[in-house]
């Protein structure tokens, strides 16, 4: 009798092992569903769009636990060209798609709109007229005195190749002046925080970089001069009546789709747009 009751109880013992052991192995089987289910996406290029990007990055994953941002800058050039390769899933411009980037596939979805401020140090101007930035750019316009200004030397600096403000900003310039290029042996940043430290560090210098980053200019010596009469605000590139300003964009490989697509959905809706209008010209 105590061998039959010892034998049931030791059957008993295995079966609840067994069904233990279902159960966890069902717990993990879910875990590594889950761990599947995760999603990354890499987002990079123009510096301008970079911090807002971070933003908008941080805000959504934190809505959706199961998705990964990784934002890096590197200019709007780096941006179309790395998606066009495949190693971005999501290009920033701060400049419309060029016809040899949509050629490759890319199709670029507008998120925002910006101008380009233009900064001085101790300039002693608070207005010029394109054409006047214009020649000081290509080196016809070399003191300050010749517009008005300080007596000192001017000078300029400027963002580098692959930037879409530096394309915004010299096609605003060639549009004021014919056969417009800007003069040899100018310093280039690569980036908007880049052109911000050399300004305020250079008396006499003049730059340019997005509307947007002029609320996080903390130098006191750094001012932002109107353009033709009309200073470098939101409202103003709103209204249109601001000269230099562009449209962000982001750019895929052909359609969005997936992850990417419910992103850039998300951006371009109310509560992605109030995160825009943070730094930018919102387009709601």
């Amino acid at each position: 009798m105590d061998n039959k009751i010892i034998a049931i109880a030791a059957v008993a013992i295995i079966v609840i092992a067994a069904v233990g052991i279902y159960m966890v192995a069902g717990n993990n089987d879910g875990d590594n569903t889950d761990e599947g289910d995760k999603v990354s996406l890499t987002i990079g290029g123009s510096t301008t769009i970079e911090p807002i990007m971070g933003e908008l990055a941080k805000v959504y994953s934190e809505k959706n636990n199961n998705v990964s941002i990784n934002v890096l800058g590197g200019g709007s050039g780096v941006g179309a060209s790395n998606t066009a390769n495949g190693t971005f899933d999501i290009g920033m411009c701060s400049r419309n798609l060029k016809a040899s980037e949509v050629e490759l596939g890319l199709k670029e979805t507008k998120i925002a709109l910006d101008g380009v401020a233009v900064i001085v140090n101790g300039a002693g101007v608070s207005d010029l007229t394109l054409e006047q930035i214009a020649k000081i750019f290509s080196g016809e316009i070399t003191n300050w005195n010749q517009v008005g200004g300080n007596d000192r030397t001017i000078a300029v600096v400027i963002r580098d190749d692959s930037s879409g403000t530096r394309e915004c900003f010299d096609t605003a310039m060639k549009g004021a002046v014919d056969g417009w290029t800007v003069k040899s042996g100018v310093p280039e940043q690569s980036s908007t925080n880049g052109v911000i430290s050399m300004i305020s560090s250079t008396p006499g210098s003049i730059g340019y970089v997005s509307i947007g980053a002029l609320k996080g200019i903390t130098s006191s010596s750094v001012d932002a001069i109107s353009v033709n009469g009309v200073e470098a605000t939101e409202e103003n590139v709103l209204n249109k009546t601001y000269d230099i300003q562009r449209e962000l964009v982001l750019c895929t490989k052909g359609d969005a789709t997936g992850p990417a697509a419910d992103f850039i959905n998300w951006i371009l809706s109310a509560e992605g747009q109030k995160i825009i209008a943070e730094e930018f010209v919102p387009l709601s």
